[in-house]
């Protein structure tokens, strides 16, 4: 679990209603109905024009990488990668078939396959780094997404204060209904901003990281599979890869 993606939205709610409370605001004078359903249908109107179904779709599920992680291993995936050059080293590349139904990053596994199926090592670079650059370019859509989504957030807030405004326009014989009438136009302008940088925006760039997370380890299994294609030395080898992953 990402700690950090509950725990940002947490304290950006109790950051607004904190200040609400302080300043002697009823909490309650912050909930509008027609101000929660036009920034949030309007925002979601907004991105289903710019998006086709298939990235929106792809998209809400990338809330779980939001709040779980990448989930990746990377000691893991250099342990694997040590002993598979160990291995290979020893027995030949033959050897690493019995090996590949076990690894538990399936882009190694790929990679290694390829090797034992005698596939030149220049070929397997540009397979797997074709496919690193497709997937990444795939997974970043959600965090374009997401950076949108906050961005039309707080023009549709505005399209709900104006309307909000109208009214107060229209019953402007009634000088005691005025105030609190501006009040809840100007709740629509705080939903569309707060969810673009308390949630959108934020959401956006994590899920741009975690992408970076992940591409960065397919990387490390692609140098993995191509030092083991080219007999470099297992220890080498693995130090080459924590030096990728920065440790």
């Amino acid at each position: 679990m990402e700690l950090t993606s509950i725990l940002g939205p947490v304290f950006g709610i109790v950051a607004v209603l904190g200040t609400a409370v302080l300043k002697g605001l009823p909490i309650l004078a912050l909930w509008g109905g027609s101000a929660a359903m036009i920034v949030g249908l309007g925002t979601l109107a907004a991105v289903t024009v710019a998006y086709p179904m298939a990235d929106m779709i792809h998209s809400f599920k990338s809330l779980g990488l939001f709040l779980k992680g990448p989930q990746i291993n990377v000691d893991q995936l250099i342990t694997d990668v040590e002993r598979l050059a160990q291995l290979a080293r020893k027995d030949g590349f033959l050897a690493l078939e019995k090996e590949v139904a076990n690894l538990a990053d399936p882009f190694l596994a790929k990679g290694i396959q390829m090797l034992v199926d005698n596939t030149e090592p220049h070929v397997i670079q540009e397979v797997l780094e074709g496919e690193i650059a497709l997937l990444y370019e795939e997974e970043e859509i959600a965090a374009k997404f997401w950076e949108d989504a906050g961005a039309f957030s707080p023009t549709v807030g505005i399209i709900g204060a104006v309307l909000g405004l109208m009214v107060v326009m229209a019953n402007l014989s009634n000088p005691d209904a005025i105030g609190p009438g501006i009040a809840t136009a100007f709740i629509a302008t705080i939903y569309g901003v707060a969810i673009a940088n308390l949630f959108a925006l934020p959401c956006g760039k994590k899920i741009k990281r975690m992408c970076h997370h992940k591409k960065i380890a397919r990387e490390m299994a692609m140098i993995g599979v191509l030092g083991i294609a080219q007999s470099h030395s297992p220890k080498v080898l693995a130090e080459r890869l924590r030096g990728m992953h920065g440790h």
